[in-house]
């Protein structure tokens, strides 16, 4: 980039103070953020949790959904895993262990597993749960009626995605409730890292009679059954969640906590209030400012994760203006990365020049995919200009102005905004910005409302597909829209992967489909994700997974 640090920041202040975000007249935020302020407030000074030891965990938002089988979401999940327990779980150090199997059984082929359940398990209400549970649960989430945004994290299973595309029964779905405490498995394709898949939301239980109840479940804590280390005792919309240990867990006897208190506070400063005055213990990475992380740099409070993600931005390929290659990869190349993630991004995450983040084995060697494969485009100007004029839009000539819309938060403006002005500033090309609740954002981004739109995804398991998976046909059917035939090549690529044993031919197919990938770039790489999280002191063991999870199911407070 030929563009000093400073001259670029100046423009990107510029454009703060004189275009600001486009979409605040027309926010979908329901609420101001001082009404935000107040309301949080007063929730982190009541404790209307159990007595005993209580931890008030602050988040940013009200997850999307409570609903394990319905969830596709970071958020939702962070609540969800400590809500609910699915046969394999994450541990206290990170790794895979048992959830509510006992063990499990892979045949010779790799086509099927057997998990055997334990003894005793309960629901939250104190009826048995049993194999059928997770039948059901799986079948209602492949079930194309149910519209799960998660149900492709199925498609592994035998007929799994043939059933969700009505082109087979639900008898013909490879999960069967052998009895009670036995559930057989049988796959598409060997898949040595299933057992992760099954720590996974959508894999979780769900409980029959409660879901197809008349009254929706998950709208109430009188109504709301669940399985994990704890239970919801009040919903507070847009307030708090108030949650208690939960006595039918199987594990309640080393669950030390009696409660959590999730708080949900939009202001990062309204935050970081509370948290120094003593009235909140945790705050999520999500709700952590450069305030907070500048005040508590250096300090063991602040604690860091690096996660198995990337945020990135999709663009709308069906659009016409963005269908050519070239135009994508001039706008990503036009970027300057340093900037935003240093100077804008309180986490100051490393900058993405290809898909697969750091931490991900390259099977085969002794390190991991990133540095085996290595970056796979840089910033450059001068060329990104050369596209565009090829691509017909010499200096942005003739090229319509953008729609970039965003979620309704201050980091995610400040980035939006910087982008803005270093494409008019580089390439001459208008962007407007529009920002949503984010409810509503989501909905705007599975509609297709935009030309180019914030997103980001943060692993499930630690193989390459979790993320490169992002971009199947499925998938971006409602994310970038890239359908042509290079995306057709890559789905293909990522199938062939998912039916292969051997490793080395997957590392293969892998390193060549992400190269596809950001030849074509359907989407624009911005970072590698992380996470942090500000702990008090007399707080221990709240965990961030390296999928971005916190599980509090291990934390004890003094």
């Amino acid at each position: 980039m030929k563009k000093s640090l400073c001259a670029l920041l100046f423009s990107v202040a510029m454009a703060t103070a004189l275009t600001g975000c486009g979409g605040n007249s027309n926010s979908g935020s329901a609420s101001s953020a001082g009404g935000t302020e107040t309301s949080a407030s007063a929730s982190a000074g009541t404790d209307s949790s159990a007595d005993g030891k209580v931890l008030k965990y602050v988040m940013s938002k009200e997850p999307e959904t409570l609903d394990p089988n319905m969830n596709n979401y970071s958020t939702s999940s962070s609540v969800l895993q400590n809500l609910f327990t699915g046969l394999m779980q994450v541990g206290a150090d990170g790794k895979l262990i048992n959830g509510c199997a006992e063990k499990y059984e892979v045949s010779d082929d790799g086509l099927t597993y057997t998990f055997t359940l334990r003894d005793g398990l309960k629901w939250s209400d104190g009826s048995d749960l049993t194999a059928g549970d997770f039948e059901y649960a799986w079948k209602r989430a492949l079930n194309p009626e149910t519209a799960s945004p998660g149900v492709a994290y199925l498609y592994y299973v035998k007929n799994g995605q043939a059933y969700n595309e009505g082109n087979a029964t639900e008898d013909e779905v490879g999960v069967k409730a052998v009895d009670d405490k036995t559930l057989e498995v049988t796959l598409e394709n060997p898949t040595a890292y299933f057992p992760d898949l099954t720590a996974v939301t959508v894999y979780f239980p769900t409980k029959k009679d409660v879901v197809e109840n008349s009254t929706p479940w998950t709208k109430s804590a009188d109504t709301y059954v669940c399985n994990g280390a704890f239970r919801l005792k009040e919903i507070n919309p847009q307030e708090s969640y108030i949650l208690e240990k939960n006595p039918e867990y199987y594990d309640a006897k080393n669950v030390k906590l009696d409660g959590v208190d999730i708080i949900f506070i939009e202001s990062a400063e309204a935050a970081l209030s509370a948290y120094n005055a003593g009235e909140v213990d945790v705050l999520d990475n999500a709700i952590l400012g450069t305030q907070a992380r500048t005040q508590y740099d250096g300090s063991d409070e602040l604690q860091s994760y690096d996660l198995i993600g990337t945020r990135y931005y999709d663009f709308n390929c069906s659009k016409d203006y963005l269908s050519d290659a070239r135009v994508r990869k001039a706008l990503s190349m036009a970027l300057n990365r340093e900037v935003i993630t240093q100077t804008i991004e309180a986490s100051k995450p490393e900058p993405a020049y290809a898909f697969v983040p750091h931490g991900i084995t390259y099977e085969g060697s002794d390190k991991d995919f990133r540095d085996t494969v290595g970056n796979l485009f840089e910033e450059n100007v001068d060329e990104a200009k050369e596209l565009m004029a090829e691509a017909g839009y010499p200096n942005g000539e003739g090229f319509p102005t953008l729609t970039l819309i965003t979620q309704n938060d201050q980091e995610q403006k400040d980035m939006a905004q910087a982008m803005q002005a270093m494409w008019k500033d580089n390439l001459g090309v208008n962007a407007e910005i529009t920002t949503y609740e984010s409810k509503v954002y989501w909905d705007e981004q599975r509609n297709g409302n935009f030309d180019i739109c914030y997103d980001g995804w943060v692993g499930d398991y630690p193989d390459a597909s979790t993320n490169l998976e992002c971009f199947t046909l499925t998938k971006n059917d409602y994310q970038c829209r890239w359908l042509n035939d290079d995306a057709q090549k890559y789905n293909d690529m990522l199938m062939e992967a998912r039916s292969l044993a051997d490793n080395t031919k997957r590392m293969e197919l892998f390193t060549d489909a992400e190269k596809l990938l950001i030849d074509e770039m359907p989407i624009i790489p911005l970072n590698y994700r992380n996470a942090q999280l500000l702990v008090k002191p007399n707080c221990q063991n709240v965990l961030k997974t390296y999928i971005g999870h916190t599980l509090l199911k291990y934390a004890d407070k003094e």
